[in-house]
């Protein structure tokens, strides 16, 4: 027993604890840069800047709003679905320097039919709805070679099922759907253009090479042949998109330059979470500022 209490964390947890320590006790000088932030409005929002934190490095909310002392104006949640549910909802905080908002990502578990992940992405969606500022899927049918009826009528289930809870309750909560990307294939973007004649709220085009994400691996985006495709990528789902639905991305974010191109290239809201894990926490405020 006493082994594995000594057991160090691995890279992933020690980035995560200091980025929830530092957020505990942010700077003096990241006071001075949050006075000079200008608000966005994106997807019916407002954010505080356009950087975020993408799901997979705060799960369960342990970091939520706070992500807001270490320079993002958003952060993505998750993800969760039906078996990983947090115990405890991150609350609000009225100390956080910048009015983060809060994104989950939910996700169906071992769907068996497009079907049967389309009503449990619902039920997530009901479940999350009055937590999240925003919600991200990435529904497997979306990708997948199926009949365009079946994708259709699907993406209309969780359509209707937004409209009702928004009337039900009152609260906008735009839905945002994630496209799987590998850099340097743009195949995976081919569904933009039906995403953007539906008027869905968001895409997300998120570039992944894989797990798991190592520091050599990190190190292959500092290629500037690599970050360029990306851009194209972006540039075009723009294009396809015209305005009627947000565009987000992540993966490869990696330094300002990073930050600064993808926006150049279109993208309305930028994630990153490699970089807080081999660059540090204060990584928000270098990118932002």
């Amino acid at each position: 027993m006493a082994s594995l209490l000594t057991r160090p964390a691995s890279i992933r947890e020690q980035a995560f604890v200091n980025a929830c320590n530092r957020a505990s006790t942010p700077l003096p000088a990241w006071s001075r840069l949050a006075e000079g932030v200008t608000p966005v409005n994106c997807m019916g929002l407002s954010f505080p800047n356009r950087l975020g934190i993408a799901a997979g490095f705060d799960r369960a909310g342990r970091l939520g709003r706070r992500a807001g002392n270490l320079g993002f104006g958003a952060i993505e949640l998750g993800s969760w679905s039906r078996g990983s549910w947090p115990d405890r909802l991150p609350a609000e905080d009225p100390k956080v320097l910048l009015g983060t908002r809060l994104g989950v990502r939910l996700a169906a578990t071992t769907p068996v039919s497009p079907q049967q992940e389309t009503g449990q992405l619902i039920r997530l969606i009901e479940k999350a709805w009055l937590t999240a500022d925003y919600l991200t899927i990435a529904p497997d049918w979306l990708q997948q070679a199926i009949p365009f009826q079946q994708l259709h009528s699907n993406l209309l289930r969780l359509q209707d099922a937004q409209q009702a809870l928004q009337s039900l309750t009152r609260k906008f909560c735009p839905v945002v759907y994630k496209l799987r990307v590998r850099p340097g294939n743009e195949d995976a973007c081919n569904v933009v253009p039906y995403l953007a004649s539906q008027g869905v709220d968001g895409v997300l085009v998120s570039f992944d090479f894989g797990k798991p994400v190592t520091s050599a691996h990190y190190r292959q985006w500092q290629d500037p042949v690599l970050q360029a495709s990306t851009c194209r990528t972006i540039e075009a789902c723009q294009r396809h998109l015209q305005g009627s639905s947000a565009l987000l991305t992540n993966g490869g974010v990696c330094s300002r330059q990073n930050y600064q191109d993808r926006l150049h290239a279109g993208a309305d809201l930028v994630q990153l979470h490699n970089a807080l894990v081999f660059e540090g926490p204060d990584i928000g405020w270098k990118l932002s500022q």
